[in-house]
């Protein structure tokens, strides 16, 4: 099983961010593990992993990716996107886990990437990190939409560090 070990006491103190963080890194280092040796993460242990973890891998690694910049946000959206079940999984992590703010947000960049014709598979993908630069309008509509991601975080950590700690048997194992 798939699982972060903790005491009590560090599962009460931690702060949402720090929470999350602490129950994604044995499903990421899992990841790791069956990638770099050839496997199939996708296939062979995702599929093994809570309701939970699948959302919380899922979003995880999204908001790994977008947090740091408005071109990250955008080149890891159109990243996302041109993998289709990866892109449902996040949004249906962020509807398991309660939060509206942040689905919208990713609802809107797909609306706005899709409106652009970004490609919705890896086949001709060609998006690139400079495209904000020779593209204002899309560049002010990704600003606008990273502003308000940056907004909508830390309710949605909050979201699902509550479910964490009303689900922990699907992410934590209690050292005595």
């Amino acid at each position: 099983m798939i699982i972060a070990y903790m005491e009590n006491e560090e599962l009460e103190s931690m702060e949402d961010q720090s929470l999350g963080a602490a129950c994604f890194a044995p499903l990421i280092r899992a990841y790791k593990e069956e990638e770099s040796s050839g496997g199939d993460f996708a296939g062979k242990v995702y599929p093994q992993l809570s309701r939970g973890q699948q959302a919380l891998f899922a979003f995880w690694t999204y908001y790994s990716h977008v947090r740091d910049s408005k071109t990250d946000l955008y080149w890891w959206s159109a990243y996302f996107m041109a993998i289709p079940l990866r892109w449902k999984a996040v949004q249906a992590g962020l509807g398991l886990f309660g939060d509206k703010s942040t689905l919208k947000i990713v609802k809107a960049m797909e609306a706005a990437l899709s409106e652009r014709g970004h490609p919705r598979s890896l086949a001709g993908f060609d998006v690139s990190f400079e495209d904000l630069e020779h593209d204002p309008p899309l560049s002010a509509i990704v600003s606008e939409h990273y502003d308000q991601l940056l907004s909508a975080l830390p309710a949605t950590l909050g979201h699902i560090a509550a479910y964490i700690k009303s689900h922990r048997e699907e992410f934590i194992h209690i050292r005595s």
